[in-house]
């Protein structure tokens, strides 16, 4: 009877101790793909950036050289910044120095390791309403990301539901930049009106609300008090809170990546991502 009792013991004290260094491997597969640096070569761009008019083709050109959609692109252009598209070329073509940190008793986040936030990449094209998204947050192997909506551009603000336990609030935009990889994306065919009110009614009424994983499940759209959310939850409720479901998938639970993958959104920017996988108008 005894060796019986010791023998299942040890079978779970071995399974356990299987399981854990699987989780291990497992955790430290995800956090080897922290960062993506291109693999083709950097191109010199003068040519295209001193063209009164680019094709699609050349957007397309820019963006996997750069990082920057099109509305990034002509925004700059029409600034006349064009040692900023240079810099966030070669800054988009480094390698990043990463490291995991807990941001939660369950949950990790990649922050680059940079001895300068001078030297970190810059995002200098957001308007009120745009999406921010990052896969740097992940339980174990999965990357459950993390999404924020920017509510003020002109002081960079954004409201995020940050994490279990805290609050949505209002935060620095800055804090994204030390992500080692993150996707700005904005309502494609919207004014910048309509952006803006978006972004107004999220901060009016969605900041201060407590942070619930699984918000949306028990709730409709249509209701007016949030008792709950999460970060890409409350991306998806502001928008559709004017009829613009951003779900790609339609489920009750909205996640970043369900938020990427919209058909409704436009890239404004990427970095740290394999462009590769992505399209660049996100059109079907």
């Amino acid at each position: 009877m005894k060796n019986t009792v010791k023998a299942r013991l040890f079978k779970i004290v071995g399974s356990v101790i299987v399981l854990g260094v699987l989780l291990g491997f497992w955790t430290a597969a995800a956090e080897k793909r922290a960062h993506y640096t291109p693999e083709y070569p950097m191109e010199d761009l003068e040519a295209y950036l001193r063209k009164k008019e680019l094709s699609e083709e050349e957007y397309i050109h820019l963006f996997c050289q750069t990082g920057l959609g099109k509305a990034a692109i002509d925004e700059l252009i029409t600034r006349g910044d064009y040692e900023r598209i240079s810099k966030l070329q070669q800054d988009f073509f480094k390698e990043a120095k990463v490291c995991c940190e807990p941001n939660t008793i369950i949950s990790r986040e990649e922050i680059q390791v940079c001895s300068s936030e001078d030297l970190l990449v810059e995002i200098p094209v957001v308007e009120n309403g745009d999406i921010l998204i990052t896969f740097n947050c992940h339980v174990l192997g999965w990357r459950v990301g993390h999404a924020g909506i920017v509510v003020d551009a002109e002081n960079r603000q954004t409201l995020e539901a940050r994490v279990l336990g805290s609050d949505s609030a209002v935060m620095s935009l800055e804090h994204w930049r030390k992500y080692p990889s993150f996707a700005v994306l904005r309502l494609r065919g919207a004014t910048k009106e309509e952006r803006q009110q978006i972004a107004e009614y999220a901060a009016a009424h969605l900041a201060g609300i407590p942070y619930r994983l699984m918000a949306g499940i028990l709730t409709m759209p249509s209701q007016e008090e949030v008792a709950g959310t999460q970060c890409a939850h409350l991306v998806w409720y502001s928008y559709m809170h004017y009829g613009y479901n951003l779900d790609s998938n339609g489920g009750r639970v909205v996640t970043p990546q369900n938020l990427f993958d919209s058909p409704l959104l436009e890239v404004v920017q990427v970095y740290g991502m394999d462009i590769r996988k992505l399209k660049f108008s996100k059109e079907s």
